[in-house]
């Protein structure tokens, strides 16, 4: 029952927390500073939201594995594994095409747009699959 419990609390606070970190911290980010800042703000922000997604994506997938629910932990383990990759891979190449973009390149501009664009649906397929696991807890 506790292993479960911990499952269920890591997987609630998981979803909350990228729901919020989304849909209400971004958007006050920019409604509130102009570009850069912005910009710089949310790039602050970026590595701790990703391993609060790690860690807890890791707790809860450890906890389904001990539950016998090896569907719901897989989708956890694989949340987990794109926030690690997010954070040590795209996130350091968005990060190094900024000033090509900030100057006005071209290539750069296209390229961080394509990744930037990669982040965002990577990171609607990471809350879609955690909210499909919360799901399994209250059906």
């Amino acid at each position: 029952m506790l292993l479960h419990a911990i499952a269920l609390y890591a997987t609630a606070i998981l979803l909350g927390a990228m729901l919020f970190f989304s849909f209400v911290v971004t958007p006050v980010v920019f409604r509130t500073l102009d570009g850069e800042p912005a910009s710089r703000f949310l790039r602050a922000l970026f590595p701790l939201y990703y391993l609060v997604i790690i860690v807890l994506g890791a707790i809860a997938a450890l906890m389904l594995v001990l539950v016998a629910q090896p569907m719901a932990a897989a989708a956890m383990a694989v949340t987990a594994a794109l926030a690690v990759l997010t954070r040590q891979g795209l996130i350091p190449q968005l990060d190094a095409l900024r000033a090509g973009r900030a100057a006005g390149e071209a290539v750069a501009t296209q390229r961080f747009r394509r990744l930037h664009g990669l982040s965002m649906v990577i990171n609607l397929a990471q809350m879609l699959a955690v909210a499909a696991v919360l799901s399994i807890f209250v059906l």
